[in-house]
């Protein structure tokens, strides 16, 4: 069967793997956007708690709901199509964030979802469709990048112009989306033939996709902690450690998680040579004991640290988990896999911090913030049996 891997390499093939890596990390980038922008939705605009809790809830549901649609077949065969309109309907939302209001920055967002959720699985194809194997962990890699990216990028601009933050974050990243538009669809056109044959679907590719996911549920479970693990630091640790006085922590916590994540990714193949049987769990755990041990110690290394070795570990995690399930795929079946992939552990993430959070209206935001902490520590530590690993073997 013919692969990238059995191709030559051709600098348009390159050219598309960038670009299309680039369209997906840029995609992830305008939904992390709005991160640091909910303060000034709740002081300065005036959003509602409520409110402000949709935003998240908007974007994930319509997020969760697309990728399990682009997961289908028919869909995945039109991956460059699909790509394209990811891109296009980013900067529709752009546009509609952009107004500041609750109809626009809801309705925004649930954009921001559909692009999401759309462009997964098609930048996963594409990408495996121009490079091969290289290619596999760029749904996993591009989000962390994305999230790191769209983080920082709107935190400049916010310490820049203040309130102005909430237009001008949109303004540029929707200019963004329209320069990359142009190269992208003249790369995906010259390139149409051969995307046409790589990305055919088979018929056992058409096929349900259940008995992978059930062969692998180590993994899944694994990249499913991992994302828990992520999405609760970044929802509950900034106010857990504003209540424990511990500014540097409050501040510097998530963005050194979220590089910690990206940089274990970029560095997994030589982590792979070495440390073959590594899974990202043990850090994960290690990572979370230091948390809580800083917020009873009151020490701010010890806290970053934790930061670092969280990060690091469930980034690790979530990119080993990803390229297990896909193992030597074709690229209909990694766009496929890619979109169930995000959609379940998603979807896992969502429901555990919304769980977290209702418990955390009764029972008091620390005490909820701590067990919740403990239950993943442990959790992770009891997974490191199943869980998916760095050398070729956890890879399935």
């Amino acid at each position: 069967m013919e692969t990238a891997d059995t191709l030559p390499p051709t600098p348009g093939a390159r050219l598309q793997a960038v670009l299309c890596t680039a369209a997906f990390v840029l995609l992830l980038a305008g939904t992390n956007a709005t991160t640091p922008l909910l303060p000034v939705y709740r002081d300065a605009l005036g959003f509602s708690s409520l409110t402000v809790t949709l935003t998240f809830f908007v974007y994930v549901g319509a997020l969760v709901a697309v990728l399990f649609l682009a997961a289908r077949p028919a869909i995945v065969r039109r991956a460059p199509l699909m790509l394209l309109a990811a891109v296009a309907i980013a900067l529709a939302g752009d546009l509609l964030l952009a107004t500041g209001s609750v109809s626009g920055v809801l309705a925004g967002r649930a954009l921001a979802g559909i692009s999401g959720g759309v462009g997964t699985g098609a930048a996963s194809a594409l990408v495996v469709a121009a490079i091969g194997a290289r290619g596999r962990a760029v749904s996993a890699t591009g989000n962390l990048a994305g999230a790191v990216l769209g983080t920082a990028a709107s935190e400049l601009v916010l310490q820049l112009t203040g309130t102005g933050a909430v237009a001008t974050c949109f303004h540029l990243h929707a200019a963004a989306c329209a320069a990359l538009a142009l190269p992208l669809a003249a790369s995906l056109v010259a390139r149409r033939a051969v995307n046409r044959r790589l990305i055919r679907t088979a018929p056992v590719e058409r096929t349900d996709m259940r008995p992978i996911l059930r062969r692998h549920r180590g993994a899944l479970l694994s990249g499913a902690l991992a994302w828990i693990a992520i999405s609760a630091c970044i929802v509950f640790l900034p106010t857990y450690f504003l209540d424990h006085r511990l500014p540097v922590v409050q501040a510097l916590g998530i963005p050194a998680l979220l590089l910690a994540s990206l940089a274990a990714q970029l560095s997994s193949p030589a982590l792979a040579r070495r440390l073959p049987r590594l899974s990202g769990m043990l850090p994960m755990a290690l990572g979370i004991a230091l948390i809580l041990a800083a917020a009873r110690s009151g020490s701010t290394p010890a806290g970053v640290a934790g930061f670092v070795l969280v990060g690091g570990g469930a980034g690790f995690a979530y990119r080993c988990a990803l390229l297990r399930l896909t193992g030597a795929t074709s690229p209909a079946a990694q766009g496929r896999l890619a979109s169930l992939y995000a959609a379940i552990t998603y979807s896992v993430a969502a429901i555990a911090v919304l769980l977290a959070g209702m418990l955390a209206q009764v029972a008091g935001a620390g005490p909820v913030t701590t067990g919740l902490m403990i239950a993943l520590a442990i959790t992770a530590f009891l997974v490191r049996p199943v869980a998916a690993r760095a050398g070729p073997a956890g890879h399935g």
